[in-house]
C-alpha cells in the first residue's frame, strides 16, 4: 500500500506528462476503467499486514513495512472450524490441524493465511518478523528517484515478504501512474483487517485523507481479549462506570477505559471515514466464557451507531448467536443484547452465526479422550459446551 508520507504535491511537480504515451491520450474515464481491471485481476479484496524487517539503525532494531494479500475467504460462509474439529480424531493430524486454525489470529481468514504462506514462503501473521526484505514498492518512490523495477517474486528465500501481488506493479510504472491510479485502488478495494493494532495504524495513516485514499469498504474481523470486552461489563455495586475492572487492577494499563482502548479507537477510526460505503465487523472473543455472558452489546458496540454512509443494507455486524435460555448468571446483561428495541435507530444489521467453542476446546485438551470419548463428551455437556 501507498505511504502516507509521500510528498503528492512534490510528485505532481516532478512527474512527466507523458504526452507521447498512447495510454495518456485516452480519456480518463477510459483510464479509470483499465485500472479497475486490473485491480480485479490481482483481487479487489486484499488483507492489510504489518511485518517486521531488521534495520540496524534503528533504535528497535527493526522497522515497520506495510503489505498485502489477497483475499480468498467468502465472509458470509458458515465458519467450519469448530464443526471439523469436534469431529476429528483426537490423535490424528487433522486434529492438529484444525486446532490451529481454531487459534488463528486471522480468525475466519485462516484459509488466507494459510495461502499467504504458500505463496510467499513463511506463514504470514500480523506482526510477524520476516527476513530483510529488497524488493522496491511503491512507497519508496521519491521525488528523485526513478521508478522502481517490478520485483519478478523467483527468489522466495532472499525475499519472503508478502508484497508479491501485482497492485504494485502498476503503481510504480510511473508518477503520473501512482498519482492517478492510487484513489482508484482505494476506491475500489475491499481492505480486510484482522487485528486490532494494525486496523487502528491503518486507519489513522490512511482514513483521514479521503481525496488521496477514498476508503469506500472495509471488512474487520477480529477475535478480541477478554480484558477489552471487560472493560465494557457493567460494573456492579454503583462502581464507576470505566475500566479497567478491578479484577485486571495493578496489572492492566491504567489508562485503558471505555474511551481509550484499541477497539474504541477501532471504532473511532471507521466512524471517521467520511465515503465509507461497506462495512463488515465479524467478531468472536477469546474468552473461555461464552460471548451472552461476558459481552454487554450495547455498551461494545455504542461508538458504532455512529458509522454513517453505508446504510443498514451495507452495514453488516456479524456476532455470535445468542441462546434462547441465557441462564440467571447473565442477570447484569439483561436488556444488554443487540436485539429487539436497542436495534432502533442502528445504521448496521445485526446477523448471528456459531462460533468456535472455546470452552470445548479447551476441556479436550485437558480430558483424556483416546478409549472413552463418551467420558469427555459427558464432560463437555455437564459444563453445557460452554453455553
Amino acid at each position: 500500500m501507498a505511504n502516507p508520507t509521500i510528498n503528492t504535491a512534490s510528485f505532481s511537480r516532478s512527474a512527466d506528462s507523458q504526452l507521447s504515451s498512447r495510454f495518456f491520450t485516452l480519456p480518463a474515464e477510459i483510464r479509470n476503467l483499465i485500472y479497475l481491471e486490473f485491480w480485479k485481476l490481482n483481487s479487489t479484496r486484499q488483507h492489510i499486514v504489518k511485518y517486521e524487517v531488521p534495520n540496524e539503525e534503528h533504535p528497535q532494531g527493526v522497522t515497520e513495512r506495510w503489505s498485502h494479500v489477497p483475499c480468498i475467504t467468502d465472509p458470509c460462509a458458515p465458519d467450519a472450524r469448530w464443526p471439523e474439529y469436534a469431529e476429528s480424531k483426537p490423535t490424528s493430524d487433522e486434529r492438529q490441524v484444525w486446532a490451529k486454525r481454531l487459534k488463528s489470529s486471522w480468525c475466519l481468514h485462516w484459509a488466507c493465511e494459510e495461502h499467504a504462506g504458500d505463496v510467499v514462503g513463511p506463514p504470514v501473521r500480523n506482526g510477524s518478523k520476516l527476513p530483510k526484505e529488497s524488493n522496491t514498492t511503491a512507497e519508496e518512490l521519491s521525488e528523485e528517484a526513478e521508478p522502481a523495477q517490478v520485483d519478478t517474486g523467483e527468489d522466495k528465500t532472499e525475499d519472503p515478504a508478502p508484497t508479491k501481488t501485482g497492485l504494485m506493479s502498476l503503481l510504480t510504472t510511473c508518477k503520473r501512474i501512482y498519482l492517478e491510479a492510487l484513489p482508484s485502488l482505494y476506491a475500489n478495494t475491499t481492505f480486510v483487517l484482522t487485528n486490532t493494532p494494525t486496523a487502528v495504524d491503518f486507519l489513522t495513516s490512511y482514513g483521514d485523507d479521503p481525496e488521496r485514499y477514498p476508503i469506500r469498504s472495509v471488512e474487520v474481523c477480529i477475535r478480541v481479549t477478554n480484558l477489552i470486552t471487560e472493560i465494557y461489563y457493567p460494573p456492579s455495586g454503583g462502581g464507576r462506570d470505566e475500566g479497567p475492572p478491578a479484577i485486571f487492577a495493578g496489572r492492566a494499563r491504567p489508562t485503558l477505559s471505555m474511551t481509550n482502548n484499541p477497539w474504541r479507537h477501532l471504532c473511532d477510526g471507521l466512524a471517521a471515514l467520511a465515503q465509507l460505503q461497506e462495512l463488515r465487523v465479524w467478531l468472536d472473543s477469546s474468552d473461555l466464557r461464552p460471548w451472552h455472558k461476558r459481552v454487554s452489546e450495547t455498551r461494545f458496540f455504542a461508538r458504532l451507531f455512529d458509522v454513517r454512509g453505508p446504510g443498514p443494507e451495507r452495514f453488516v455486524l456479524a456476532l455470535p448467536e445468542l441462546p434462547e435460555r441465557r441462564g440467571p448468571d447473565v442477570h447484569d446483561l439483561r436488556d444488554q443484547y443487540l436485539e429487539g428495541a436497542n436495534l432502533d435507530g442502528a445504521p448496521f444489521t445485526v446477523e448471528r452465526s456459531p462460533r468456535p467453542n472455546n470452552w470445548g476446546v479447551h476441556l479436550r485438551n485437558i480430558v483424556s479422550i483416546g478409549p472413552h470419548p463418551g467420558a469427555a463428551q459427558a464432560a463437555l455437556a455437564g459444563n453445557g459446551g460452554g453455553q
